[in-house]
């Protein structure tokens, strides 16, 4: 079963680093596994008692330098999670990030996400 929603998380960050910097994180395969990864530290629920969950991060498009998409699948919930770059005019970078769920399916094989407009 597939359902869509209208559900999104829109966040807007002024960052300090250039908007190159900002590219690279967000493009360069060895920095995102850094960064887009789960958290680990003291919080965390013992290994033994937490719920397996599987996180599978495609890339969709990629405008240099202005915006990235990946698809998320999260378990069984798939989203569309959208970076975009843009100089500040103070040397950083204005960085917003749009989460929006893309579909969720109990039992199906992950399938491409829609591509929406931006």
């Amino acid at each position: 079963m597939t359902r869509k929603t209208d559900a999104s998380i829109n966040l807007t960050y002024e960052l300090d680093a250039a908007p190159s910097k900002v590219w690279r994180a967000l493009t360069v395969p060895e920095y995102v596994s850094r960064w887009l990864k789960r958290p680990t530290g003291k919080n965390e629920v013992p290994e033994e008692k937490a719920l397996e969950s599987s996180f599978e991060l495609r890339l969709i498009s990629a405008d240099p330098d202005t915006c990235v998409r990946y698809s998320l699948k999260d378990n069984d919930a798939v989203s569309v999670v959208t970076f975009q770059i843009g100089a500040n005019g103070s040397g950083g970078t204005t960085f917003s990030i749009v989460h929006e769920l893309a579909m969720s399916a109990a039992n199906s094989n992950w399938q491409q996400p829609l591509r929406t407009a931006a």
